[in-house]
């Protein structure tokens, strides 16, 4: 995300969203409170029960202005934070463990903020004013987000705050998570563990695209490396996947507004660094200009060639080189511990999830593209938290606070320090919170007590009969834009984090606000609490009235009185519905719960108008509760723009046309999700 920038968006969001806050006099009955403080979630997920992290016992010093030689001739620039006596201000006697923060988002940038806000801390410290919880989670926010683990050096870490390649003040052009930043990043974690005072053990942090930057750096470790342990918070798995294209439909909200922030930042950092390193500074905005503005293969021209429905706008050889997937046993294989942190309403809420269960599968000898053995002993070296929150936005409310930190703090003290905490010793590696504030641990995943459910779908209604005539949908590109997609989760969450001040949740994420699109199928009222747990699937049959369908798909939480709020969704365009069945997921009887797409330009499959076409729509994971005599909704549109669009050049043809869901007996149209009581997982 645009951490740079954030904050003077969030600051326009705050006052649009109390105006919509005010316009809202109800709220769903089905969702948080428009109004009140967020519930803290338990204690005991995430880290050992009754841990409390050690007192911080030292001070911070900077060491600015680092410069880095990689092999190739290429400068990193970076700034080391260090340990000091909090009497005497001076540097204290290591040995240290190095925590590296490998950014896009300008180093020195961060260092500023975060010795601005220390400085506000420190004031209201010194006056006996304590921080209230909302700025509490800001203030923690802010400092992942930025790079700077102020909470680390505090209790005895070296911290490196390093510029990638061709951003900030390094030198080079910026190839955004190319396999070269992998392979600086471990030319610089090898830097960081001959600094003075290092104990020669290294961690990596990383928030959003820097946890991009490490992942990559991970995969290219070699064995022994220096690198032991690694913190990821909202990081994807599949980048293409996950952040550029949603089986198809192109996401363009995030890419059109961090490509362009970075290469204006990739401006500023050299200035920024000119007092600093003068020559570098002057090499690094040249390099930087040069790339942004004379390179034919800048990102910028990437980013129009993919709008183009070019090369980059499949996942051929560019994006198939930024897949996490085929390196990640290189985290096993080397020995590398790593904690991912996301929420189930982040932007790459299936990353996490698939992060957590390849690295699971390739530990236990399993097939890494399947879903893991419900039966079988979890490695702790692999652990993910999941909670109710957005990009920008972990840990904190309206649905449930929780102060990540500690779990931080608990993972490098035991990897990098050795000190028995017991976080190594979980047999349960899964740590879920529901948006109700409830948690639970438990180990696999797919979640071994949900069971896939599959409705079929009828004349409105999701139940175990198919019938009625096909439903028909006119193209349009847009639908209610007071959505949970559209709001918040593919706007990072920006929003919310800012109402987050004033205890107000987003009344377009809380619940369905005015007439909602699409045609709807809704289910009978459950008669327990019952979780949705994990990843769904929509096989539908349609027929369009020209040779391309675009799709999008919510899954709703409908209440007794009628009100809504959105759960999950999902996106398919019609001719890339090519299944990758190695990573497809399906029950002992066939059928598909968690399907998977091949989107290389290669395996686009033709419509033709008016053929009936097969579509397996994957539904993204979650952990969803409902309450006795809720419903399940599903709505189909043909677009959410912005958060998610067609093609451009596929646009023309779309309008005007329609698109038939047809969920009669011989094309039973079904929706398999996983469910299981709240008993089998709450404690």
């Amino acid at each position: 995300m645009i951490h740079g920038s954030r904050w003077a968006l969030a600051g326009a969001a705050t006052a649009m969203g109390v105006l919509v806050a005010a316009a809202v006099p109800t709220i769903d009955a089905a969702a948080a409170p428009v109004f009140g403080a967020a519930p803290t979630a338990p204690a005991g997920i995430g880290y050992p029960a009754g841990y409390a992290a050690p007192p911080p016992t030292y001070g911070i010093g900077l060491d600015l202005g680092r410069v880095i030689p990689l092999s190739d001739g290429t400068t990193l620039t970076a700034t080391v934070r260090y340990p000091t006596d909090p009497v005497t201000g001076q540097r204290a006697p290591g040995p240290f463990p190095v925590i590296v923060d490998y950014t896009t988002y300008i180093g020195l940038n961060g260092v500023i903020t975060s010795a601005v806000l220390g400085a506000v801390k420190d004031a209201l410290g010194a006056l006996h004013v304590p921080l209230p919880d909302n700025l509490a989670d800001l203030d923690r926010i802010v400092h992942q987000a930025m790079s700077t683990q102020d909470e680390l050096v505090r209790r005895g870490y070296i911290e490196v705050i390093a510029d990638v390649r061709g951003t900030g003040s390094s030198t080079g052009e910026w190839d955004p998570a190319s396999p070269r930043d992998g392979q600086d990043g471990a030319e610089l974690v090898d830097w960081a563990a001959r600094l003075p005072d290092s104990s020669g053990s290294v961690g990596m942090f990383g928030y959003s695209f820097p946890g991009v930057s490490a992942m990559l750096t991970a995969e290219h470790s070699r064995p022994n490396s220096p690198l032991k342990a690694m913190m990821m918070m909202t990081i994807p798995n599949d980048v293409f996947k996950h952040v550029v294209s949603h089986d198809g439909m192109f996401s363009p909200i995030l890419l059109t507004a961090i490509i362009p922030a970075i290469q204006f930042m990739g401006a500023l950092g050299p200035i920024l660094n000119l007092p600093l390193t003068p020559q570098v500074a002057i090499q690094a905005l040249i390099d930087h200009l040069r790339a942004a503005l004379a390179s034919p293969d800048s990102p910028l021209a990437k980013l129009v060639e993919g709008y183009d429905n070019g090369t980059y706008a499949h996942k051929d050889a560019w994006w198939s080189a930024r897949d996490f997937g085929p390196n990640m046993h290189a985290l096993v294989d080397n020995d590398i511990p790593t904690y991912f942190v996301d929420g189930i309403w982040d932007l790459y809420q299936d990353g996490a999830f698939q992060n957590y269960a390849q690295l699971q599968n390739i530990a236990a000898g399993r097939p890494q593209y399947g879903p893991m053995d419900p039966n079988a002993p979890t490695d702790p070296r692999f652990q993910l938290l999941m909670g109710p929150w957005y990009h920008v936005g972990m840990g904190s409310g309206p649905y449930a606070r929780m102060d990540t930190d500690p779990i931080t703090i608990a993972w490098f003290d035991h990897w990098l320090k050795g000190i028995d905490n017991g976080i190594d010793k979980t047999p349960d590696t899964l740590h879920l919170i529901d948006q109700t504030g409830a948690g639970a641990n438990t180990t696999a995943y797919p979640i071994a007590s949900a069971r896939p459910t599959t409705y079929r779908l009828g004349t409105g209604t999701l139940g175990a009969e198919s019938g009625g005539d096909p439903d028909r949908l006119s193209y349009s590109p847009i639908e209610n834009p007071c959505n949970r997609d559209n709001f918040e989760q593919w706007t990072a969450g920006l929003l919310q984090l800012a109402l987050n001040l004033f205890n107000v949740n987003d009344p377009c994420a809380a619940g369905a606000v005015g007439p909602q699109s699409g045609v709807a199928y809704t289910g009978d009222p459950v008669a327990e609490p019952t979780l949705v747990a994990g990843p769904g699937a929509l096989r539908t049959y349609v027929s369009s009235s020209v040779d391309e369908a675009a799709l999008q798909v919510h899954l709703d939480d409908v209440a007794p009185d009628g009100t809504s709020a959105e759960i999950t969704g999902g996106a398919q365009l019609g001719t890339l519905r090519t299944l990758d069945e190695a990573a497809t997921w399906r029950t002992p009887d066939g059928t598909i719960y968690s399907p998977e797409h091949n989107l290389s330009s290669a395996d686009t499959t033709p419509m033709r108008p008016g053929e009936i076409v097969e579509l397996d729509i994957r539904l993204r994971p979650t952990f969803y509760r409902l309450e006795p005599g809720h419903r399940l909704r599903l709505r189909i549109t043909t677009g959410n723009f912005p958060s998610t669009l067609a093609p451009l050049p596929t646009i023309p043809k779309l309008l005007g046309s329609t698109v038939d869901i047809v969920h009669d007996p011989t094309h039973p149209t079904t929706l398999t999700i996983p469910l299981t009581p709240t008993t089998a997982l709450h404690p």
